[in-house]
């Protein structure tokens, strides 16, 4: 009987009352959710607000910059160009001063000859031309190795010169012309010479000058220091023969090319010898005292005469 009841419960149809009451049961639930949905809505709002509000001082500051370039820009176009006059209608556009650095032999009244730089005339002009300006100082001077010129305290210019070294002295009659590192001679004769150089005696050629220097610098000091003087003394066969004078009395003959090779030898050779006379390493090496070269020289003039 009861499970017929129960069945019969089931059964039965529910009425609208009761759906009211179901849904009025669960009021509170939908209240919740509402509420949770409307919290959503106002923290998305909130974060789109923050979000705003940390970008806007970027934005004003990508601003400023952009001012002040622009800001800049208008600067540089008006005050550059006036300062750009007044440059040039002041004094320091113009050439104010000429210098010349340190030299030796070189008078600087030559140097500013050969530059010929106008002071008080337009610095900028002179200036770029100044290796133009510098290769013409250098070749007006054979003792000119190499000319800088530079510009210092706004609108003065300064020569800088390097010198060729003198190495060697030329005789010439009762003068000495001198000689530099490169083989040139300067048509300046001297009468008081530094002793520390060596004497050359007969040459014209640069060349030659320069390879017999050559030969010279490559000996040990010591026989550097036991020669007095360098004569070319050209034959009929040989061009380059030289005659070396030496400090304790013997003569040397030696060709150019040979020089520095030969003469290493000299101070061994000249220990071997009894008396003072004369090397000969024209072709090898060899020795006889002045004796038998003078008894020779006046056979040669004898036979000379004969005929």
């Amino acid at each position: 009987m009861e499970s017929e009841k129960q069945k019969k419960v089931l059964e039965e149809p529910i009425t609208e009352d009761e759906v009211i009451e179901e849904s009025e049961d669960d009021a509170p639930v939908k209240e919740v959710v509402d509420s949770l949905d409307t919290t959503e809505e106002e923290e998305s709002d909130d974060d789109n607000v923050l979000s705003f509000s940390k970008k806007l001082p970027h934005l004003q500051a990508y601003r400023d910059k952009k001012l002040r370039k622009r800001l800049l820009l208008l600067v540089l176009i008006f005050v550059v160009p006036l300062f750009g006059s007044v440059y040039y209608i002041s004094p320091l556009s113009n050439l104010s001063k000429v210098e010349v650095g340190k030299v030796s032999r070189v008078t600087p009244k030559s140097i500013l000859a050969s530059a010929d730089l106008k002071v008080g005339e337009r610095l900028w002009p002179q200036f770029f031309k100044r290796q133009e300006i510098a290769a013409k100082v250098t070749q007006a001077n054979p003792r000119i190795k190499k000319t800088t010129i530079s510009l210092e305290n706004w609108n003065q210019l300064v020569i800088q010169i390097k010198e060729y070294e003198e190495v060697a002295y030329l005789v010439k009659g009762n003068h000495y012309l001198p000689i530099l590192e490169n083989g040139s001679i300067v048509q300046e004769p001297i009468k008081k010479i530094e002793n520390h150089h060596i004497i050359l005696e007969g040459f014209s050629k640069e060349t030659m000058i320069l390879d017999t220097l050559k030969a010279y610098a490559q000996l040990p000091v010591e026989i550097q220091d036991s020669i007095s003087q360098i004569k070319l003394s050209p034959s009929k066969k040989n061009d380059e023969l030289l005659t070396l004078f030496m400090n304790d009395g013997n003569q040397v003959f030696v060709n150019i090319s040979d020089f520095s090779k030969q003469m290493k030898y000299y101070l061994q050779v000249a220990k071997e010898m009894k008396e003072k006379g004369i090397i000969d390493m024209e072709v090898g090496i060899y020795t006889y005292p002045y004796a038998e070269k003078e008894e020779e020289m006046t056979e040669n003039s004898q036979t000379d005469e004969s005929f």
